[in-house]
C-alpha cells in the first residue's frame, strides 16, 4: 500500500484546498493559544508603548473589521482566480487549468486571507465586557497581532495580483510543463536504474487468469512496489498490460496473473490478487501527471497546437513552448530506461509493466504537432532543431525513429506547396542534424 499512499499523498498535497486548509487550521491554533496567553501573562507596564490597548468595544470593532476586510480580499482573490481559470482554459487549453489550482503561491494566498478572517473571528468570541457576574477581558496581545495579520494580509494581496499577472504569460506557463515534466523525468528515468532482466523462461502462458478494471477511468499511477510485495506474498508473476495515461473501462484488462510453485486455484488467493492489482493500479476521472509523461508533453503540444490555430496564428507562442519541450526532452533522453521486469528482493522475478521511452515521447510530440506546423516554417524549423537536440543526446538505437519522425514532418511540409524560400529553410535544418536515415 505504500506506493498508493504516496500517490494519494501527492494528489492531495497538490489541490487547491490542502494548503489553505493547514492555514485555517492554523490559524484556530494561533488564536486559542495567542489568547491563552493573554490570559495567563497580561500586558507588563513597560510594554504599554509598544501594546496598543484599547476597550472591549473598540477590539471587537477592530476585529470585526479586520476580518470583513480580508473575507472581502479573499472573494476578490477568488474571483480574479476563477477569472483567469477561464481565460487559460479558453486560450491556452483546459489540460492546463490543473498548473494553476496545485501553484502554491495562489494557495498560500487564498489560504492567508481566509486564516487572517477567521482569527480575528475566533479573538472576538474571547472579549468579555463587565458585567454583575464577570469582569471585562480584552487580549490585547491578540488583538495586536491581528493588526499584524492585517498588514500582512495586504502583502499578501500585492502579492498575489504580480503573482498572477506573471503567471497567465505564456513564457510562465510553458516554462512550468517544462520544470515539471523534467522532474517527472528523473523520477522515472533514475541514473542509477538497473540494467533490463531477462527471464530465464517464458514470461507468461495461455493460463494466465487476468485482472479486469471495477471501473471507468484513465490509469493515474502504477504502484509497482505494491504489485511487488502482492505477487510475492501470494507466490505469483504479474503482467501489468497497461500504463498511465491509459483509458479504460469496466471489464478492460488491466494485468494477467501466473501462478509460480503453486497453482492459484484458491477462491480466496484469487479474490486477494485481484484487490491488490487493483488497489496498485490507480484509476482517475481526468490524467494526471504524476506517472503520466505523456500528459505532461502533450500539454506543451496543447499550447502550440492552439497557438497555431487559424483564430490565434501565432506561431510565436509554439515556439516557446517547442523550446521548453525539447529542453525536457534532451534533458530525459540520455537517461537510462529503467527495467520493465521487475523482481523481489530475493531476486524472484515478479512484475512486468509497460514503459514508454523519451523517444517514443519525442516522435509522437511531432506527429501530434506536424499537422497543424506545416503551414509555418518557422514552426517546422524549431520542430527539426528539438529532434537535433534529442538525437544528438540519443542512443544509436532511438536515433532511426527520431530521424524518421524528423522526414515525416519535412515531407508534408513539401507536400503543402510552400515558397521555395521556405523549402530551402526546412530542407537546411533538417541537413544541420548531420544524420541521415
Amino acid at each position: 500500500m505504500k506506493g498508493r499512499l504516496l500517490h494519494l499523498i501527492a494528489r492531495t498535497r497538490d489541490s487547491f484546498w490542502f494548503v489553505p486548509g493547514l492555514f485555517v487550521i492554523g490559524s484556530i491554533v494561533l488564536a486559542e493559544l495567542v489568547v491563552l496567553l493573554d490570559r495567563l501573562a497580561p500586558v507588563p507596564a513597560w510594554a504599554g508603548g509598544l501594546i496598543l490597548e484599547v476597550g472591549a468595544d473598540g477590539a471587537r470593532g477592530l476585529l470585526t473589521a479586520i476580518s470583513g476586510s480580508m473575507l472581502g480580499a479573499a472573494a476578490t482573490m477568488f474571483s480574479i482566480t476563477i477569472a483567469v481559470l477561464a481565460l487559460t482554459s479558453s486560450n491556452y487549453g483546459p489540460r492546463l487549468v490543473r498548473n494553476f489550482m496545485a501553484d502554491r503561491g495562489n494557495q498560500v494566498v487564498l489560504g492567508g486571507l481566509v486564516s487572517i478572517a477567521l482569527y480575528a473571528l475566533i479573538v472576538v468570541r474571547h472579549i468579555r465586557i463587565e458585567d454583575v457576574d464577570s469582569s471585562s477581558f480584552v487580549p490585547h496581545l491578540a488583538v495586536n497581532l491581528a493588526v499584524v495579520l492585517l498588514v500582512a494580509g495586504i502583502g499578501l494581496l500585492v502579492y498575489f495580483i504580480h503573482h498572477i499577472a506573471s503567471d497567465i504569460q505564456v513564457s510562465t506557463l510553458s516554462a512550468a510543463v517544462r520544470g515539471e515534466l523534467i522532474r517527472r523525468l528523473d523520477e522515472q528515468f533514475p541514473l542509477d536504474a538497473e540494467a533490463e532482466v531477462v527471464p530465464s523462461r517464458e514470461w507468461i502462458d495461455s493460463s494466465g487468469r487476468p485482472v479486469r478494471a471495477g471501473r471507468d477511468g484513465y490509469v493515474g499511477a502504477i504502484a509497482a512496489d505494491d504489485l511487488i510485495e502482492a505477487a510475492r506474498r501470494h507466490d505469483v508473476r504479474i503482467d501489468v498490460v497497461v500504463q498511465p495515461g491509459t483509458y479504460v473501462v469496466e471489464g478492460d484488462l488491466l494485468a494477467t496473473v501466473e501462478g509460480s510453485k503453486r497453482t492459484g486455484d484458491d477462491a480466496a488467493g484469487d479474490r486477494a490478487i485481484v484487490s491488490a492489482v487493483r488497489t496498485a493500479v490507480a484509476l482517475e476521472d481526468a490524467r494526471t501527471p504524476y506517472q503520466d509523461l505523456e500528459h505532461l508533453v502533450r500539454q506543451l503540444i496543447d499550447l502550440a497546437v492552439r497557438a497555431l490555430s487559424p483564430g490565434t496564428n501565432d506561431p510565436l507562442t509554439a515556439i516557446n513552448a517547442l523550446d521548453d519541450l525539447s529542453a525536457a526532452l534532451a534533458h530525459g533522453i540520455s537517461r537510462p530506461d529503467p527495467p520493465r521486469v521487475l523482481v523481489d528482493a530475493d531476486g524472484d522475478v515478479r512484475v512486468r509493466v509497460v514503459r514508454r521511452r523519451v523517444c517514443d515521447l519525442t516522435t509522437d510530440a511531432l506527429d501530434l504537432l506536424r499537422p497543424y506546423a506545416i503551414s509555418h516554417s518557422a514552426v517546422v524549423c524549431r520542430a527539426i532543431l528539438l529532434v537535433h537536440r534529442v538525437v544528438e543526446r540519443a542512443p544509436d538505437a532511438a536515433r532511426p525513429m527520431l530521424l524518421a519522425a524528423a522526414d515525416r514532418l519535412v515531407d508534408d511540409f513539401t507536400a503543402s506547396s510552400p515558397a521555395a524560400y521556405d523549402l530551402a529553410q526546412v530542407r537546411a535544418a533538417r541537413a544541420d542534424t548531420g544524420v541521415t536515415l
